[in-house]
């Protein structure tokens, strides 16, 4: 392709500059500059500080989260401490099976404390690995 010439074809070639359209001329000052508007009261979301609470906000995290989950953590350990002193004593029963499956079906959400959510983890798989076995053994043979 050849260009054959350099000059740039422009409204305002003609004959100087154009007046404002009409609508934005009452926005301009006489000098053509627009007038600075005072900011609104715009300010920062106040109150939050910390990572804790942009946790809070999030859902992820904060107290009340590691509180629900150290309460279901119990609940699995104290599950599995019942279904141990039933195997040394009478043996398990279907309220065993009921017990974890009712401790499993809790929902949790993470704490952000990888210790704290890797311990439920583990919890949760002993449990379900339990389960397991107490419904293959209830099934008739």
């Amino acid at each position: 392709m050849k260009v054959s010439s350099t000059s740039s074809t422009s409204a305002t070639a003609g004959g100087g500059a154009k007046p404002a359209a009409e609508g934005f001329s009452r926005l301009l000052a006489a000098d053509g500059v627009a007038p600075r508007a005072a900011a609104a009261g715009v300010s920062g979301a106040a109150g939050v500080s910390g990572l804790s609470a942009l946790f809070a906000l999030q859902g992820v995290g904060g107290l009340e989260a590691r509180d629900r989950a150290l309460r279901k953590g119990r609940r699995l350990l104290d599950a599995l401490d019942r279904l141990q002193l039933a195997m040394l004593g009478e043996g398990p029963s279907q309220r065993h099976l009921a017990l974890l499956q009712g401790a499993l079906s809790e929902q949790r959400d993470a704490t952000g404390d990888i210790g704290l959510d890797d311990t439920l983890n583990w919890a949760e798989v002993r449990v379900a690995v339990e389960a397991a076995k107490l419904e293959r053994e209830a099934e008739p043979a």
